[in-house]
């Protein structure tokens, strides 16, 4: 594992080796993109550069030299190769995780993800060894090639119902694994690989309940020997919520003008039913558009 660490590693910064950071603050390096946008970046690749250890909190904004920056995406290999890193809590403003965010970070056990990220890159915890759980950012639409390759220590995975791909070696080398999470309505595609070396047998696979069927027969899904219903604790857990039936953060009035379409024709996605399904009653109907409108008081 060690040698597949370091080849990653020297593969993905070739291009970078010389590259500098443009200001440090308060203990975090950025790199600047245009006038007012920033990037969380690393120290240098070199084995002497510095690393970033214990608990990492990442500003949404700072200001140099008069000029307010706002960070917006963590840049490739950013906290690579820092094995003293225990934590790290991203802002709102990050939009993106780029390759090797976090390869080899093995004391990393707890990193906070903004639903607001867009793009999830590959090889972002490869190698995290001590990391025991992590949610996919809502937004997530694939797991990249070797998202969480040999976290030895991983136990429970979210993906959320946006999730349409699971790629070659994502959640491979993953032995602590007991329970993933899957809010997809649909099985997502898993390439080849993509459970590789993890126990599918030992591990509860938790899918909407009118999708178990789907999930025993799909490929590489179905090797998971335990497939059960997610809970409404499950989505209340995940931050859903009954109402909020265009998934974005609130309940306003775009989701009362979003739910009579719902009702005529029920959407497929089981997460965006049960947010329609204000009432928790297992039907969505007029009752429900009742509720939501009283729950707004605009009825």
């Amino acid at each position: 594992m060690r040698k597949v660490l370091l080849f990653l590693f020297l593969v993905s910064g070739t291009l970078h080796l010389l590259y500098a950071y443009d200001v440090e603050k308060n203990g975090i390096c950025y790199g600047f993109i245009g006038t007012r946008r920033a990037f969380v970046t690393h120290y240098g690749l070199d084995p002497d550069s510095k690393k970033y250890s214990g608990r990492v909190v990442v500003p949404s904004q700072f200001t140099h030299e008069g000029i307010t920056y706002t960070v917006t995406s963590v840049g490739e290999n950013a906290f690579a190769g820092s094995e003293g890193l225990t934590s790290v809590q991203l802002p709102s403003t990050i939009r993106a995780l780029s390759a090797c965010s976090f390869l080899g970070c093995t004391s990393l056990r707890q990193v906070t993800l903004s639903d607001n990220i867009l793009v999830f890159s590959s090889c972002v915890f490869t190698g995290c060894t001590s990391l025991q759980q992590i949610t996919l950012p809502r937004h997530a639409e694939s797991i990249d090639t070797l998202t969480f390759y040999c976290c030895a220590s991983l136990k429970s995975v979210i993906l959320p119902h946006r999730v349409q791909t699971v790629c070659q070696g994502a959640l491979e080398h993953l032995p602590a694994l007991t329970d993933l999470y899957c809010f997809s309505s649909v099985p997502p595609t898993a390439e080849p690989g993509a459970f590789t070396h993890s126990d599918q047998q030992h591990c509860t696979l938790h899918v909407p309940a009118d999708a178990i069927e789907l999930y025993r027969k799909s490929p590489l899904w179905s090797d998971f020997y335990r497939i059960v219903s997610l809970s409404n604790a499950d989505y209340t857990g995940q931050n859903y919520q009954r109402g909020d039936v265009n998934d974005d953060g609130k309940i306003d009035a775009d989701d009362l003008a979003l739910l009579p379409r719902l009702i005529v024709r029920l959407p497929e996605n089981q997460a965006v039913r049960w947010a329609a399904d204000i009432n928790a009653d297992g039907t969505v109907n007029a009752v429900d558009y009742v509720a939501l409108a009283r729950k707004l008081s605009v009825y």
